[in-house]
């Protein structure tokens, strides 16, 4: 069994009139410490995927299984729980809380963990450091570059040793050499055993990856030319 298993994945939003399909039976394997790219034009359907596999929306009908769990035997109460243990989201805008500093944007995750507050300090602490930023573990996000701040998304993304990390348009808030930074910085993160999946319109963020999905029209699509793409 895969790491992540998509089977036949549909998600229809539906009115009186009209069907429209975000996604139209979308099959993909991916295995642990697996990177991979999601490209695709405006509006194909990576952010709905993405959601999915988040477990921030389910699908219409189809099958998703993460680390041999099937969500279609999960109580929707412990949904969040689950995703919170296992999920780690990094967003192009950052995400921060604008009023917290870089400790206690690390800590969120941690909240509802049954741990000693010494040690969500200590352990936030050692993920700061990791991105880089233990110089500036007292300032707020405003006293931050863009960069700086994706940094501080990415710790946030990984204090809670989620098995899966999902990094929509990471890069894509930052300028070109900040952005290089951010994905060699993923890259790094990869080696070290993490499953990551990144919704990228950059064809040298996607090449950084292992392997490239490509949706068009809401399908996985094998003719997709990312230079042609409208963005």
């Amino acid at each position: 069994m895969s790491f992540i298993e998509i089977n036949d994945i549909k998600k229809v939003y539906s009115s009186k009139q009209t069907k429209t399909y975000a996604l139209d039976g979308i099959n993909i394997n991916i295995e642990e410490s697996d990177m991979v790219a999601v490209m695709g034009p405006s509006g194909s359907g990576k952010s709905t995927l993405l959601n999915i596999l988040g477990l921030i929306d389910i699908p219409t009908s189809g099958y998703y299984s993460l680390a041999g769990h099937d969500f279609e035997k999960i109580k929707p109460s412990t949904i969040h729980k689950f995703r919170n243990k296992h999920i780690g989201f990094i967003f192009q805008y950052f995400a921060l809380l604008k009023d917290y500093t870089v400790l206690d944007n690390v800590l969120l995750p941690l909240t509802y963990r049954k741990m000693p507050h010494k040690e969500r300090i200590i352990k936030a602490k050692e993920y700061i450091h990791k991105v880089g930023l233990s110089d500036h573990i007292n300032k707020i996000p405003s006293e931050l570059s863009g960069g700086q701040q994706q940094r501080v998304a990415i710790a946030r993304a990984l204090v809670g040793e989620q098995s899966l990390i999902l990094a929509d348009e990471p890069t894509g808030n930052l300028d070109q050499r900040t952005g290089e930074e951010i994905i060699n910085l993923l890259c790094k993160i990869n080696e070290q055993g993490k499953t990551i999946i990144v919704v990228t319109h950059d064809i040298n963020v996607a090449k950084k990856c292992k392997s490239i999905v490509t949706i068009v029209d809401g399908k996985i699509s094998n003719n997709f030319k990312p230079d042609a793409m409208i963005l």
